[in-house]
């Protein structure tokens, strides 16, 4: 699962890049122009991918609370088995 999610989430983030480093390179600007743009695209390619780290982060440590909550939950089912079969 983990590997699943880095794959998509490189996939994004190349994919980011090359479509704004092509978008803006094909451009009709100048190179003074162009290169401005290019630096405003790479600062929003940059605030994206701290916004989908912290997205990713916060998913795992909610998944992680999940994961507790259900493992607790079966030990003790499985405790409350056990005291049933020793009767």
């Amino acid at each position: 699962m983990c590997c699943k999610g880095k794959k998509v989430f490189k996939g994004f983030a190349l994919g980011t890049i090359l479509g704004g480093v092509l978008g803006v390179l094909f451009a009709k600007k100048s190179g003074k122009e162009t290169r401005k743009e290019l630096g405003k695209k790479m600062e929003e390619i940059g605030e994206r991918a701290v916004d989908a780290k912290e997205k990713v982060f916060e998913t795992a440590q909610k998944t992680a609370v999940k994961v507790k909550e259900i493992k607790d939950e079966v030990v003790k089912n499985v405790e409350e088995i056990k005291d049933v079969f020793k009767e």
